[in-house]
């Protein structure tokens, strides 16, 4: 499972790298992060998705170089 996470987000890492040539880092993020949210409201409980939405705003992160 892990090597199949790591595959998916290594491609669409490099997906957002290549849209970084034509639109800016906040658009690619933008669009990026309202997919991710659509679908986890799809498919979540609204409580898991409530939970969801708090651990990420309370996660720390590192920023790429």
């Amino acid at each position: 499972m892990k090597d199949k996470l790591d595959d998916i987000y290594q491609e669409i890492f490099a997906d957002a790298i290549d849209y970084m040539e034509t639109y800016n880092v906040q658009q690619v993020a933008a669009t990026y992060m309202a997919i991710a949210m659509r679908l986890y409201k799809t498919n979540l409980k609204a409580d898991d998705y409530k939970e969801m939405v708090k651990t990420a705003l309370e996660m720390e992160v590192k920023p790429y170089k």
